[in-house]
């Protein structure tokens, strides 16, 4: 028992100050104990979850990319992760890093002019729809429906050009995972960036995915192929005929509308009416001031 005794006793001696150690390292160095590492994994786990399941509607889409950038504004405040981003200034990484998030908040910027047109076109096909009015309709329709294609091409465009940016920070933090003190802090912080701006952009895309789909979708509802300003030439129907014509019309200005009424309220749900900053908006400010934040850390003034 003596000799068990007296080889525990040490190691309980010396708990204490490791313990202490690590939890100086853990209040300052980032690295991957840290607290707000392990937060922005949930964050990043949370968002990648949605993006690959989605599902018919997805409100809180936005609140993953906020929360996420939340994270990343307090992992900006960390000393050592400032002097990890700062030793890093100039690189591929980082200039990577920069241009990914000016990728993202101009995206985003695109977004919210999107989401103006979008509203203002659905209220132009709506009353062209309850009018009957072939000629506006198909004007709408077609308006409509270019604003969708453009927001697949934005979303096919963020999502390409911000993997490609923050490509070599993802080489960085795979080359400096294996490594120690330093080098391994400034791959934790490498890997943080990275991953946060290829999840928006994949997040963003989905968004903007769906925006255009539910846009597209009523535009095609509202406009049919069968729907012509000109007079017909065939000869009159029957009443019966009419009759039958008449209900499948209005049946097809009916899911015309309810299609309409979802790409409202889809506009919505990127917008918050109760607040004075839409959630796009704030999206696209965080975005804009973490860019600004590296900016400061890779320009600093003396």
């Amino acid at each position: 028992m003596a000799p068990t005794t007296k080889t525990v006793l040490p190691a309980a001696s010396s708990a204490r100050p490791l313990a202490v150690a690590w939890h100086v390292r853990s209040a300052s160095v980032p690295c991957h104990t840290h607290p707000l590492l392990a937060d922005m994994d949930d964050q990043l786990l949370a968002l990648r979850s949605w993006t690959s399941n989605p599902g018919p509607k997805f409100p809180l889409s936005l609140a993953h990319v906020r929360a996420l950038l939340c994270v990343l504004d307090e992992l900006l405040r960390l000393p050592l992760a400032q002097a990890a981003l700062s030793r890093a200034a100039g690189t591929a990484d980082s200039d990577g890093l920069l241009d990914g998030f000016l990728v993202l908040a101009d995206a985003f910027g695109t977004f919210l002019a999107a989401l103006v047109s979008l509203r203002q076109h659905a209220a132009e096909l709506r009353a062209a729809v309850r009018r009957r009015d072939g000629t506006k309709l198909a004007s709408a329709a077609r308006a409509q429906r270019q604003a969708g294609r453009e927001l697949e091409q934005l979303a096919a465009a963020v999502a390409r050009e911000a993997a490609k940016c923050a490509r070599p920070a993802v080489a960085t933090a795979t080359a400096g995972g294996g490594m120690g003190g330093g080098a391994h802090a400034e791959a934790e912080v490498a890997r943080a960036f990275a991953e946060a701006v290829k999840d928006t952009a994949a997040a963003a895309a989905a968004v903007f995915l769906e925006v255009g789909a539910v846009a597209d979708a009523a535009a095609a509802l509202a406009s049919p192929a069968s729907s012509s300003p000109k007079k017909s030439r065939l000869p009159p129907l029957s009443r019966s005929k009419q009759r039958t014509v008449g209900d499948g019309e209005a049946r097809r200005e009916g899911a015309a509308l309810e299609k309409l009424q979802e790409l409202e309220q889809c506009v919505r749900e990127r917008e918050s009416e109760s607040e004075s900053e839409s959630e796009s908006e704030k999206v696209f400010r965080s975005l804009v001031q973490t860019r600004v934040s590296l900016l400061n850390i890779h320009t600093p003034t003396f």
